[in-house]
């Protein structure tokens, strides 16, 4: 496990290559412990766990990203299938954020935010499959394939 997060950190900005299965789940492991402790800490202590948590975000979102971006390269497809997925959470939480009950106010209202709702979720579960896939065997367009142990 270390070995694969300290090889992640080491790649923090390396968006280009690929990632193998191994690689960015146990870096996705190491990111959520750090979340849940970042979350136990500020539960104990708000001002302190909110510094932690905003440290633990800005540190580990570049790295993640590319992470991320390297695990869908090695199963042939782009890191905008992450992105479009993300993107569609955006305006779910403003409309939860502003105004709760927004949602249910009108009925094309809340048809509209149903439907970026269920296309959140179809994306996310299709962006799961991608992320668990095996990767290409042999070069795809994206590189080499994938390191099966970290260097």
């Amino acid at each position: 496990m270390w070995g694969w997060v300290k090889y992640c950190f080491r790649n923090y900005a390396v968006f280009k290559g690929r990632a193998s299965r191994p690689e960015y789940w146990w870096f996705y492991l190491f990111t959520f412990l750090g979340s849940g402790v970042a979350q136990l800490v500020w539960s104990r202590s708000p001002s302190l766990g909110l510094i932690l948590i905003w440290a633990w975000a800005l540190g580990s979102a570049v790295p993640s990203w590319a992470v991320t971006s390297r695990r869908l390269q090695d199963t042939g497809h782009s890191l905008w299938w992450a992105v479009f997925t993300m993107l569609l959470i955006g305006p779910i939480i403003a409309v939860g954020l502003i105004n709760p009950a927004l949602a249910k106010a009108t009925r094309p209202l809340a048809f509209l935010f149903l439907g970026l709702l269920v296309a959140f979720f179809v994306l996310l579960v299709w962006l799961l499959i991608l992320l668990s896939r095996k990767g290409d065997t042999g070069p795809n367009r994206y590189g080499d394939p994938a390191p099966t142990t970290p260097s």
